[in-house]
């Protein structure tokens, strides 16, 4: 038997360590695990650094979307980026043109739904749906020299918008939306796109050969974000049933090739869907990644949000049976937590701060209809009645201390009229700060800010003003010095906080 009293004083060595003043504590949960709204997620890794590929949302549904960045991580769960993915598109002007029926109209450019990149020839090749203002819609294939880019248009042209071709664009490589390229063993390619659609690929990327296929899959009704994945021999196909709060994901099964034949796997065709229990809603449109050099496989999909285009990102393990057939997997906050060696793990100063801030939005209730048992029915729609159809509603807030608890799903959000937003931390004490974290809300259109510190709340010091736009997440201020209160006034930009973090010097 174990001494007591060794177990005993390990413990408590082992609380005083992680309770070290100022030591961020590790969250319960690792899920949304990017502090922004994106959907459509897809991740590669590119020497040791995992990449982040998704649609940005800015709540303002599917007609205007933000723009296009890559974010990455050595860790799976410190996340960062730099600029536009691809800067030649102004995303975010409206453009005029004429519609069918001669009348004026306005609409933006849009990137959704990008497929996972793939390094080839030394360049890496990405897989975007791009939509013009005119609804004009295919995956295309870009180019970057970096995973970051910035990506240009393979040559070509064919991105066509009021009579003519786009500068830098070509021909779309399917005719439609959510192409995902796969790359067999033996060096063969393929695309799958929305509505059950597949074909191999020319050599050079640029075309179809053939005909395209159409993918059987167990449940009917409208489909769209498909993956190809192999492992272990068998290829998996896997599709989106419904949308909104019930999406969810089911798959299929080939043991001879990339278009089939594929069957339907033993055990529930459906490997994901909303949960009560958990309180996520709507697993969609996402992809699989396997960590380079292990048999781990991951499954990373788009979360409901509050409705919307005010999805984020989930991730969780994919667990396979004896037969190769996919366990369920259980949509929570949990997610996966830190990937590899690469662990970046900071002592924090702000979990254990008091927030305050010039206005907050007041808080919003969401409801929702959850359909509970997806695998017993056989075809999907819009909308869900049944025995098996629960009422479901959940709340959110947008108060000053969500951006200090380390979630990535919480935010500090002004009041839509507050004239001068700002976000004070009082860290109860005076501390040796060494650098600060600010993940804005809306980071990819920019944020200008002020950073302030006092000892006594009173008495301010400018420490630095960033007067111009700056696209990047997040916002880093180093070697801020001796302070107990530090407050952050939103100059330019969406004036909301996901999270803030101060580390001590």
């Amino acid at each position: 038997m174990k001494n007591p009293l060794l177990c005993l004083v390990a413990l408590l060595l082992s609380f005083s360590i992680d309770n070290v003043l100022g030591q961020e504590k590790l969250p319960a949960y690792f899920n949304p695990f990017v502090p922004d709204h994106l959907a459509d997620p897809s991740v590669a890794v590119f020497n040791g650094t995992y990449y982040l590929y998704a649609t940005t949302d800015i709540n303002h549904g599917l007609a205007e979307m933000g723009p296009p960045v890559a974010w990455k991580s050595k860790d799976f769960v410190n996340w960062s980026f730099e600029g536009t993915l691809i800067p030649s598109i102004n995303w975010n002007k409206p453009y005029e043109f004429t519609d069918d029926k001669g009348a004026k109209r306005t609409g933006y450019f849009r990137y959704w739904a990008p497929g996972k990149p793939i390094k080839r020839k030394g360049k890496y090749y990405l897989f975007p749906t791009i939509v013009t203002p005119d609804e004009k819609m295919g995956t295309y294939v870009m180019l970057a020299d970096k995973p970051e880019g910035p990506f240009r248009f393979a040559e070509g042209a064919g991105l066509y918008f009021n009579d003519g071709p786009h500068p830098d664009a070509s021909k779309p490589l399917a005719p439609d939306i959510d192409g995902e390229v796969f790359v067999d063993d033996d060096g063969s390619s393929y695309i799958v796109w929305r509505r059950r659609n597949a074909s191999k690929l020319n050599d050079d990327w640029r075309s179809l050969t053939g005909e395209p296929v159409q993918i059987p899959t167990k449940y009917g009704g409208y489909s769209e974000g498909p993956i190809l994945f192999k492992r272990e021999g068998i290829y998996y196909y896997v599709y989106t049933l419904s949308g909104n709060a019930n999406y969810c994901n089911g798959y299929m099964i080939s043991r001879k090739g990339p278009l089939g034949p594929y069957e339907a796997p033993p055990g529930p065709g459906i490997f994901i869907s909303s949960d009560l229990s958990t309180g996520v809603w709507g697993p969609g449109h996402g992809n699989v990644l396997q960590v380079p050099g292990t048999g781990d496989f991951y499954f990373l999909y788009l979360e409901y949000g509050e409705g919307g285009t005010t999805r984020q990102v989930f991730a969780g393990k994919l667990n396979f049976n004896a037969d190769g057939s996919i366990q369920p997997v259980r949509a929570d906050f949990n997610g996966i937590g830190y990937l590899g060696k690469n662990r970046q793990k900071k002592p924090g100063l702000a979990l254990n701060a008091t927030a305050v801030a010039s206005s907050a939005k007041a808080a919003k209730t969401v409801t929702a209809q959850i359909e509970t048992q997806p695998n017993l029915l056989t075809t999907f729609g819009s909308r869900f009645t049944g025995p098996n159809v629960k009422p479901a509603e959940r709340g959110f807030t947008y108060t000053a201390n969500n951006a200090v608890d380390t979630k990535n799903g919480t935010r500090w959000m002004a009041a839509d009229d507050d004239p001068q937003p700002w976000l004070m931390l009082d860290l109860g004490a005076m501390k040796d700060i060494g650098d600060a974290e600010i993940f804005f809300v809306l980071p990819s259109f920019g944020h200008a800010w002020k950073l302030e510190t006092s000892a006594d709340g009173k008495i301010w010091t400018t420490r630095r003003e960033q007067q111009e736009l700056v696209v990047r997440s997040p916002q880093t201020i180093k070697k801020i010095g001796k302070a107990r209160f530090l407050r952050i006034t939103v100059l330019k930009g969406m004036p909301g906080i996901w999270e803030l973090k101060i580390h001590p010097r």
